[in-house]
């Protein structure tokens, strides 16, 4: 079978962070292991003119089966790719996944161009839809999936027994979500996909299916510099509830790899690929501080001589000053500190519970170790009032933090932030997904209004980089200097002159 799996893009936003389509590339590789089918990938992100690209590998590829993945600000890129593909082929099914379609798949499937949305983690159940397609299995039976009991492809291409949907729906989870008097319309959410358990039975990603050499020349999730490298995903899932986040795609269950099979995949990708710096991209890789430790006393003891960067998904408070003089020796170069609010009522009331102080003494020691440190704060939480913002402010700017990054809360569909919005009083607005960058969203959730708390957003840029023994310790400590002031001057640029609310 021929399986076109596309990895959409934003075509709005000013975030234009690039990095390998990891998620696409795992399922290319899971269903190239277990069922040998010819997969192709195309990343949208690398293309001006994607959409005629697009056009011109389904006329020459000719796919069987076409899977689109999206996060929600590049939802709109990824309904437009579908009108496309379902112009050129009406018959041809569509398969949605990612962290968009997992969140609102009911809403998804609602758009007539796509057949079928996947919840969360893709391997098995893409997999799974494959044998539905060939008629070895009925649809239905598939977990983790959600589709329209009237979509036609449906219908036609897979192998269902939708007549008998009364019938089984005590052992599957089918919701009938709409019955009209001449026919009956339905949304089928079939059961919730487990969660794979054992990470390492899982193959490589599939690198020889993109072009490495186009990430080398792209801003990745790090501000490490322009280089090639690879991100790596040595754990899925989260334990941790903060009340924005809606982690359904990976879960609340931390799962991780093992450090042997990490160690070889770092070791794959140095000989294979010549890639020596990599970018950890994990939801939470120090929740198991004994398996992170096994991973620095693996790369050190092989000597594999690499750069690491967290550009997300470590949990500062969590370190402790042993781990972090480890993690320098194997090689971290660069990690990312989310501390979001300085404010203990609303760390309290975002469910993240930081302790504040704890990940102050943990920058300073990182600093120490000259490790390049990067801040994350949110503004504009429920409630929120301007002493709590400026204290946020204030922790940034007194902090060692090389740099920082303020974003405005969003209110992403599905999370418990959006009851804790209406409970303080504010009515979301209809905001356009491609605005749910963390810069562009056109609402502010606070107690601040609309003016002041414009005002404060630009002045914590102003305040936290107009310091001189700051730019000094960017300069000294940023791991690849080549692109230092085209960074520099690129952060301004995207985040100075926001105007929140116009």
């Amino acid at each position: 079978m021929k399986i076109l799996l596309i990895k959409s893009g934003n075509t709005t936003s000013r975030v234009k962070a690039i990095t390998p389509p990891l998620g696409v590339m795992y399922i290319a590789s899971y269903v190239r292991t277990h069922r040998h089918d010819d997969v192709r990938i195309f990343d949208t992100r690398l293309h001006k003119q994607y959409l005629k690209d697009i056009e011109n590998i389904i006329s020459n590829y000719k796919p069987d089966i076409v899977g689109i993945s999206a996060l929600t600000l590049e939802a709109p890129a990824m309904f437009q790719i579908a009108h496309l593909v379902k112009t050129i082929d009406k018959s041809m099914p569509i398969i949605v996944g990612g962290p968009h379609a997992s969140s609102v798949p009911e809403e998804v499937i609602q758009n007539n161009n796509i057949d079928i949305a996947v919840i969360g983690e893709g391997e098995i159940t893409f997999k799974e839809i494959l044998e539905a397609f060939e008629g070895e299995r009925a649809l239905e039976t598939v977990d983790g999936i959600c589709f329209r009991r009237d979509n036609e492809i449906v219908a036609s291409r897979f192998k269902t027994n939708l007549i008998q949907v009364h019938q089984i729906s005590a052992e599957k989870s089918i919701e009938i979500c709409s019955i009209t008097a001449d026919r009956v319309t339905a949304i089928i959410r079939t059961n919730e996909r487990q969660y794979i358990q054992d990470l390492d039975s899982l193959p490589f990603p599939s690198w020889d299916l993109v072009e490495l050499n186009n990430y080398t020349g792209a801003h990745s999730m790090s501000s490490v510099g322009i280089r090639p490298y690879m991100v790596i995903l040595t754990s899925r899932g989260c334990p941790f509830h903060c009340t924005y986040c809606n982690n359904i795609f990976f879960g609340k269950r931390f799962r991780s790899r093992s450090a042997e099979n990490v160690i070889r995949e770092l070791g794959t990708l140095i000989t294979a690929y010549n890639i020596r710096d990599f970018e950890i991209i994990d939801d939470v890789s120090n929740f198991d501080k004994e398996r992170l430790k096994a991973i620095c006393n693996g790369i050190i003891d092989k000597n594999l001589k690499i750069r690491l960067s967290f550009p997300n998904g470590v949990r500062t408070d969590l370190l402790d000053e042993e781990t972090i003089h480890l993690l320098k020796r194997a090689g971290t170069a660069e990690i990312s500190v989310g501390v979001d609010t300085a404010s203990p009522r609303l760390q309290k009331l975002i469910k993240k519970n930081l302790n504040l102080e704890k990940v102050k003494h943990m920058i300073d020691v990182a600093a120490h170790e000259r490790i390049f440190l990067r801040g994350f704060f949110m503004f504009g939480f429920p409630t929120e009032t301007e002493e709590e913002l400026k204290a946020t402010i204030d922790y940034a700017c007194k902090s060692k933090l090389h740099l920082a990054f303020f974003v405005v809360l969003n209110p992403f569909k599905g999370t418990e932030i959006v009851k804790q919005i209406q409970d303080a009083g504010k009515q979301l607005p209809n905001i356009n997904l491609g605005n749910f960058d963390f810069q562009s969203v056109p609402f502010n959730a606070s107690a601040i209004n609309d003016k002041k708390f414009d005002s404060l957003y630009t002045r914590a840029y102003v305040r936290f980089y107009l310091n001189p023994i700051r730019i000094f310790r960017i300069i000294r400590d940023k791991p690849l200097r080549g692109d230092l002031f085209a960074s520099f001057f690129g952060l301004l640029r995207n985040y100075m002159t926001i105007k929140l609310f116009k």
